[in-house]
């Protein structure tokens, strides 16, 4: 008997093993494609395609998670009623918007599901626009085989005080991998790292930060969980201090993760700077930073826009960086390329530009990531006791750059209430060569959402390769209408393939005489198609 028993557990096993090792295959299959199949004879590849079929699946539900609101760090909040670092309070707005047959069920939540508030539903989008205090979740459920557009943005406005700023960011999608760049630990600044987990699983969370010195040894610090539905907030300047640049890895197992950096500056009693730094796009050899304001500032001007850069691997390289504006290209002498470390954080310096908005290509012969920054000035509160000019600051995340000729969606945003918008549309050429001039066209069409998911305007807009254009969402709208999310789609390229990138650039006032002094920049967010099959095979291992 004892044999019998042992001979049918010999058979489950080697039936479970060999449907494993089936899916597997399969699974390979559609990793790896045809650099895997190719090594397999055809009779091979017949026989696994002729027990292989097609099962439709119901995509589940898609979340992002948006950035938490800006906040004091604990213990910031000290001093007397004259030079309080919180004197008056920070106001967070969300924008959110779900475009097609997504729209129906599109609803915001807590991380644990809980408080679902639903997105109004109109003729063209789900729609919402409202104050928030806490840690959002945006949730909807694709089609199948169809673009999925959905996009959330977050922005916290705060007129004085050490927050003073314009803090904004885009809402996630959930990743085992997310980039970080921008911010410093110096003395005055702060880098507030926050991941966050809205699954059913506790997250293993391991950090790789990196500084101008190269990668920041963090020992037993750069290690924790998240438990499920919650989320861990890590002041960076308490496990990687005095770095004046920074970039960030969080890289998670057991449960996909959301990560944002907080930023805040001071220097001395004046106000330097806020901003909420989302993830950007990964490693690669090429990448683009939308929205980079140029006040005109000289070559020297420590407020000059700056770029950042990052070799994460382990070999160096050379980064060759383009420059485009309204204009045409511009050719920043020494500046157009940069050497870079392996591991070291480094920022390039892009004043002498004139006044105006612009893109930034990055194309390295190593993945790199990176990001922008700007300064924006502004003035003190007439009764101040402080003198000086404080500064906002707005860092413009990298995103992932794909020349074509094809029509489709080109990213999509939410645009929250208090505050103007603008979005600024570049076309990459395919071909950079800073000697050879730029070719192709390409036209886009930018709509305009309410908070009731109603279409209230849209413009078309033909981008010529290496020009940025800059639209104020105050001309696209009806009059009296209020935006609460913007969509782009572009059209076919003529006369040579571009890139269309874009970002949206958010102001805010301070209650001063210069109007528009807090900033911020916001990436879209990428259409994604959902699959709504699978292939399956079954195995018959057992006899």
């Amino acid at each position: 008997m004892r044999d019998t028993r042992a001979r049918r557990g010999l058979r489950a096993t080697a039936a479970a093993v060999t449907g494993v090792a089936a899916v597997a295959a399969l699974a390979a299959v559609a990793v790896l494609g045809d650099q895997w199949a190719q090594s397999w004879t055809g009779a091979e590849q017949r026989a696994v395609a002729a027990g292989t079929r097609t099962v439709g699946v119901q995509p589940a539900d898609a979340t992002l998670v948006c950035p938490t609101p800006v906040a004091l760090p604990k213990g910031a909040d000290v001093g007397d009623s004259q030079f309080a670092a919180a004197p008056v309070p920070t106001t967070t707005s969300l924008g959110a918007i779900v475009l097609g047959d997504a729209a129906g069920e599109a609803r915001t939540t807590g991380l644990g599901g809980k408080g679902a508030t639903p997105l109004a539903t109109g003729d063209a989008a789900a729609a919402l626009q409202d104050d928030v205090s806490g840690t959002r979740v945006l949730r909807a459920t694709p089609e199948a085989d169809a673009p999925f557009r959905a996009a959330g943005t977050l922005a916290s406005v705060t007129t004085q005080g050490d927050l003073r700023g314009l803090g904004a960011g885009s809402c996630a999608a959930p990743s085992t991998s997310q980039w970080l760049v921008g911010g410093g630990t110096e003395v005055g600044e702060t880098a507030t790292l926050t991941v966050q987990n809205p699954s059913e699983r506790p997250a293993t969370v391991a950090l790789d930060v990196y500084g101008p010195q190269g990668p920041v040894a963090l020992g037993g610090s750069g290690a924790f969980t998240v438990a499920p539905h919650d989320q861990v907030t890590t002041p960076l300047g308490a496990v990687a201090p005095e770095q004046d640049r920074l970039a960030v890895h969080v890289r998670a197992s057991g449960a996909r993760v959301t990560a944002s950096l907080q930023t805040q500056a001071i220097d001395g009693l004046l106000p330097a700077g806020v901003d909420v730094v989302t993830t950007g796009a990964a490693p690669h050899e090429t990448f683009a930073v939308g929205a980079v304001l140029s006040r005109g500032e000289a070559v020297d001007d420590p407020h000059a826009p700056r770029l950042r850069v990052l070799a994460p691997g382990d070999v160096g390289g050379t980064a060759r960086v383009s420059v485009y504006g309204p204009s045409g290209p511009v050719v920043l002498r020494g500046a157009d390329e940069v050497e870079l470390e392996p591991g070291v954080v480094s920022d390039l310096p892009l004043g002498g530009l004139p006044a105006g908005a612009y893109s930034v290509v990055v194309d390295a012969d190593v993945p790199v990531v990176g990001a922008a920054r700007t300064d924006q000035p502004g003035e003190q509160p007439a009764d101040s006791v402080v003198d000086g000019t404080p500064y906002d600051v707005a860092w413009s995340a990298g995103q992932p750059l794909a020349v074509s000729g094809e029509a489709g969606p080109a990213g999509q945003l939410g645009v929250p209430g208090g505050v103007r918008t603008g979005v600024v549309l570049s076309a990459a050429p395919a071909d950079r060569d800073p000697d050879t001039d730029p070719t192709g066209t390409v036209p886009v069409t930018l709509h305009a959402y309410d908070a009731a998911g109603a279409e209230i305007g849209s413009t078309d807009v033909d981008l010529t390769a290496g020009q940025t254009t800059a639209v104020a969402l105050v001309n696209v709208v009806d009059e009296g209408t209020v935006p609460a999310g913007v969509s782009v789609d572009r059209g076919e390229a003529a006369g040579g393939d571009v890139a269309v990138t874009w970002a949206a650039l958010l102001r805010a006032d301070d209650g001063t005489a210069t109007t528009g002094s807090l900033v911020a920049t916001v990436a879209p967010t990428a259409a994604v198609t959902t699959p709504g099959a699978v292939d399956v095979r079954a195995v018959d291992a057992a006899g």
